[in-house]
């Protein structure tokens, strides 16, 4: 077992203490249950997991693999449907890494007995295992008793991530006043507290195995327009906006004087060179990105919508979405970031290169802000060096934008 897999297992034992309080619950390596225990199965396994799905629930468990986004590549997506048929005939005895519940003949509600109550239906859970950062939180896929997929739970478990789960609450309930035609959106079914843990419920999409069309590294541009276009605020001068203002402000936040110092020069040096720029104002999804999103039918799937603003500058999820594709396949490094600043795949065929080079700027800046804040919360360590990789980004962009103008 490497640290990481400790760090993680242990991660998730903590998460499922809190999910069936008054439980016993620890790491076994074994494949029979006794009766008042209830099994959650490492999928593939415990130095490597990707899921914890229910034990003697073939259906939920094979469910549980078919979750499919466009950063899945054709090998990854085989792996997945090959193992969601081995499960669903059984195989799930060849799988012994298990984290084992023991139910008392008294214990409190479980988080299957709230959701339970609040879907209707019977239901049972899995976990997904997602990769340590700041922000992370347990997530929930909950199953019927046919095995579908019917919804996804957010759980906010800390100060951070309840604030984060809240927001994306109400982010969906804003975004669902709308009628979409090029974008497919969760549903808002439940939000609300649970036991010191902040809940947020939300549709399960039918995502499809197949990749959508074209290179990984273009964003998909009509359903991004679809969304600018519903918010659109018209346009004003970058250094008047509240979107700027906002910016700004985060300096007072910073604890670390010189990261405080470098981020305020940098948006000094972007003000005085281009802060007369009118930019068109609008929304941005927050975390575009490949593994938050998946074509089906026509429209573009897409969740994860905690980030979710409006009153910033339109264009901001392209280089979001270049940028983080860049940096996922080949490291979050000066040289891939600067690279994927410049591609053309951030471009817009209405955005000219002057405007392009001074949204670069300004998504570095929001991105900036975003990390530095969330590099000083209780799990920030993880993120500490990509903070100042961007950071450091952001002092050599502002330095380009404000050469061009003959501002120093």
């Amino acid at each position: 077992m490497t640290l990481i897999a400790d760090v993680t297992t242990d991660r998730l034992v903590g998460a499922v203490e809190r999910l069936w309080p008054g439980r016993t619950v620890e790491v076994v390596r074994g494949r029979r249950r006794t009766a008042g225990t209830q099994d959650l199965i490492f999928v593939p396994s415990r130095s490597a997991p990707r899921l914890l799905v229910p034990a003697g629930r073939p259906a939920a468990a094979a469910s549980g693999l078919r979750r499919f986004s466009r950063a899945l590549s054709s090998k990854e997506r085989a792996v997945r449907l090959i193992g969601s048929v081995a499960l669903r005939a059984r195989a799930e005895g060849l799988l012994a890494d298990r984290i084992r519940i023991t139910l008392p003949p008294v214990a409190g509600e479980s988080v299957e007995q709230y959701l339970s109550g609040v879907l209707g239906t019977e239901v049972v859970v899995g976990l997904g295992v997602g990769s340590l950062r700041a922000n992370q939180k347990p997530i929930l896929q909950v199953f019927d008793w046919r095995g579908r997929c019917i919804a996804y739970v957010k759980v906010g478990d800390s100060a951070l991530t309840a604030g984060l789960v809240r927001q994306e609450g109400a982010n969906l309930a804003l975004l669902a006043e709308h009628d979409w035609q090029l974008l497919e959106i969760p549903r808002l079914l439940h939000r609300g507290s649970w036991k010191g843990l902040e809940l947020l419920v939300i549709s399960a999409l039918d995502t499809t195995v197949r990749p959508g069309a074209g290179a990984l590294l273009q964003p998909p541009l009509e359903p991004l327009d679809e969304l600018y276009d519903q918010y659109d605020e018209g346009s004003a001068e970058l250094a008047s906006t509240a979107y700027w203002q906002d910016l700004r402000a985060t300096a007072d936040q910073i604890e670390d004087e010189g990261h405080r110092a470098s981020y305020d020069a940098s948006l000094e040096r972007i003000e005085r060179s281009r802060g007369d720029d009118l930019v068109r104002l609008t929304a941005w999804h927050g975390d575009f990105a490949p593994w938050n999103l998946n074509h089906k039918g026509g429209r573009l799937q897409l969740w994860d919508w905690e980030r979710f603003a409006t009153g910033v500058p339109a264009g901001l999820d392209r280089v979001h979405y270049v940028v983080h594709t860049s940096t996922r396949a080949e490291g979050f490094s000066d040289a891939v970031l600067d690279t994927a600043l410049t591609s053309p795949f951030t471009h817009h065929p209405n955005c000219p290169p002057a405007e392009q080079e001074l949204l670069a700027g300004l998504y570095l800046a929001s991105l900036t802000a975003r990390y530095l804040i969330g590099s000083q919360g209780d799990q920030g360590d993880v993120i500490r060096p990509t903070t100042r990789t961007v950071l450091q980004a952001l002092d050599r962009h502002s330095r380009r934008i404000a050469a061009a103008k003959g501002v120093r």
